[in-house]
Order: structure tokens, then sequence, then C-alpha cells
């Protein structure tokens, strides 16, 4: 029998004796589920810590990702401005340059060393942006790992909370409840029911389930809850299909280590 089942069976034994046998049936109690409750606290801290050090670690690399984002951005218009003035320079110096028949004078070297400059900036430009897009997808392995991490450490956290509260509740069904289930249980075996205990499930069932639906957490109330929330994490930013997909990460990983390699920087 486990735990939580012996000691509701014990509570339902005690709610039908005397004042001294309910108090000392309960006290024995106590004492063999303290235990039991100092584990199960220790496993949701546990899981707690361990959710919150995964949240930090993936908002960390969304935010980095971010960064990268803008650090694209910023480039390509730097990059179009730098190749507008290029081409502005080009023309110019080109329409000067006949003008003038070959003749090199001190502004026309002059401009020719800034159309040269200009191209030579929106190459630098391109090849920062290349970077920065190894950059971006190296960071969202790193983000999709992370955030993996995320949702499993809110999951085991949830579950281990959840798990908890329920055993709780199970140790503690009223009296009066196994009172009348024993009684509903008795009335559907003598009209015959050919599986009464069934029946009864059903409808407790689906009597919690319709008031669990207007059920409203307060988060005041919720030490746990309040922190890990009700839902899965959302992974905003995240590449789903890399995210979902394991074969794809590792595709992804060989191709920017071989990249780094061949551009001689260490992975």
């Amino acid at each position: 029998m486990k735990p939580d089942l012996f000691t509701a069976v014990m509570k339902t034994i005690g709610s039908t004796q005397d004042e001294n046998i309910r108090t000392a049936i309960d006290s024995a109690l106590d004492t063999l589920n303290e235990k039991a409750n100092q584990n199960a606290e220790a496993t949701i801290n546990n899981a707690l810590e361990a959710f919150s050090k995964a949240k930090s670690a993936h908002t960390e690399n969304m935010l980095k990702l971010n960064d990268i984002d803008a650090a694209i951005t910023r480039s390509e218009k730097e990059r179009q401005n730098a190749l507008n003035e290029s081409a502005e320079a080009e023309q110019n110096w080109r329409t000067r340059f006949r003008e003038l028949r070959g003749m090199m004078t001190p502004e026309l070297k002059a401009e020719h060393s800034q159309r040269v400059a200009g191209r030579e900036l929106a190459e630098e430009f391109t090849a920062l942006i290349d970077e920065l897009n190894d950059d971006k997808a190296s960071t969202m392995l790193s983000a999709c790992t992370s955030g993996d991490k995320y949702v499993g450490t809110h999951f085991t956290v949830f579950s281990a909370y959840s798990r908890n509260e329920w055993a709780t509740v199970m140790k503690d069904i009223p009296p009066s409840l196994v009172r009348a289930f024993a009684l509903r249980l008795r009335e559907l075996e003598m009209k015959g029911e050919e599986h009464p205990h069934s029946v009864l499930i059903q409808e407790l069932g689906e009597n919690v389930l319709a008031q669990s639906r207007y059920y409203t957490f307060n988060m005041a109330q919720e030490p746990v809850i309040s922190k890990i929330g009700l839902h899965r994490p959302a992974l905003t930013g995240v590449d789903m299909k890399l995210f979902k997909s394991p074969v794809l990460r590792m595709a992804r990983a060989k191709e920017l280590a071989q990249k780094k390699k061949s551009r001689g920087v260490k992975p």
C-alpha cells in the first residue's frame, strides 16, 4: 500500500474511533510522514534552483541573440551607405577624370583614394555581416540547448510540486466524502450495477473536473507556481524547427565548425 493511501486509510479509520484513539493515530501518522514531507520539500527546492539557473542561462542567450541581430541590422545599413557613397564617388571621379583628360590633380587623387576606401569599407562590412551571421547561428544553437533545459526543468519542478500537492490532498480526503462514497457504492451494489466503483469514480471525476475549470489560482498564495507559471515557458525568438530537431542542430554545428576551421578560427 502506498504511503499516502495508507495515511488516508488510517485517518478514515481514526475518524470512526473515539478522540483518544483518533489523536494517537494522527500523532503516529505525523511522525511517519515527517521524513517524506522533508524529502518532498527538498526535491521541490532543488528543482526550483535548477529551473532558475536554466531560465537565467536561456535569458542570457536570448539577450546575446538580440544584440547580434541589432549589430547585423546596423552593419547592413552601414554597408549599404558605404556602397551608395562609393557608387556616387565613382561616378563623380570618372566624370572629372574624363573632363581633365587623365590629368591626375591632387584633388582627383584624393577622390580616387576615397572611392577605393568606400569599396573596401563595404567589403569589410560584408565580411563582418558574414561573421555576425555565423555568431547568430552558433548562439541560436546555444539557445536551443538552453531552451530545452529551460522547458525540461520547468516540467520537472511543476511535476514534483503538483504530485506532492496531490499526495497531500489524497492523505486528507474528508471522512464525510468517504462515508458518502461507501453509502453510494452500497446502493449501486444493491441495484445490481455491474461496475459500481467505476460509476462512482466517473461521477466523482466529472464533478471535480467541472469545478477545476472554474478554479482561479491566487498567485499571492502560490509560492511555487508564482515563480514558474502554469504553462510551459514560451521560447520566443528561438528557431523552433531547429529546436525540435537534434539531427538538424548537429548538422548545423558541424557546418559552423568546418567554416571556422577554414578561416583558421578555433571552434
